[in-house]
């Protein structure tokens, strides 16, 4: 997110570079600004849109390397190692 895009004048990082730094990252590339509310709520939605989606990938058991879409099964790991802890 490139904030304060409502101060072109004193624009340091050009439009196009903060693109394509998002591009190789493999982010999405806003430009927002507070002052003059552009860009503020599709921000926001946007990252809860992708906090979601993810949530939703680690959810789904079907999703999960080597599963077999029914989750973890008995047996499937290793009990953990007994503790020297009293607690």
């Amino acid at each position: 997110v490139g904030n304060k895009c409502d101060l072109e004048d004193e624009r340091v990082v050009p439009t196009e570079d903060g693109r394509r730094l998002a591009d190789d990252l493999g982010f999405e590339f806003f430009e927002a600004s507070a002052k003059e509310n552009i860009n503020v709520k599709q921000v926001f939605e946007r990252l809860v849109d992708v906090i979601c989606e993810k949530m939703n990938e680690s959810l789904d058991p079907s999703s999960s390397p080597g599963s077999n879409g029914k989750g973890p099964a008995l047996g499937d790991t290793t009990p953990p190692e007994p503790s020297s802890c009293s607690c």
